[in-house]
């Protein structure tokens, strides 16, 4: 799924996801990001492309305490639930 972006969220969401320390580059357009502090917690991989971000994966992160772990719950099919999640997480403030 794609989510149109214009150029100044594209700048802030890079922005975002190199200053997050549960994010990792993977090239020089994809990133793969663990965003646990939303209320509904996520896992995001994500392509930078032309006027916008490809979404490659994402889904709900769910804790399991019995395991003191996290795993990946239902994928999110919505790129509008994508892009709200990132903005929740502040990915496109400036």
């Amino acid at each position: 799924m794609k989510i149109k972006l214009n150029d100044a969220e594209i700048a802030a969401l890079k922005a975002f996801l190199e200053g997050c320390e549960d994010a990792e580059q993977l090239s020089a357009r994809e990133y793969v990001a663990d965003l646990y502090d939303l209320e509904r917690p996520l896992t995001l991989d994500l392509v930078f492309v032309k006027g916008g971000v490809a979404v490659d994966g994402a889904a709900e992160l769910l804790y399991d305490a019995e395991q003191d772990g996290w795993h990946m719950g239902s994928r999110l099919e919505s790129p509008e639930a994508v892009k709200a999640a990132l903005a929740e997480a502040g990915a496109f403030e400036a």
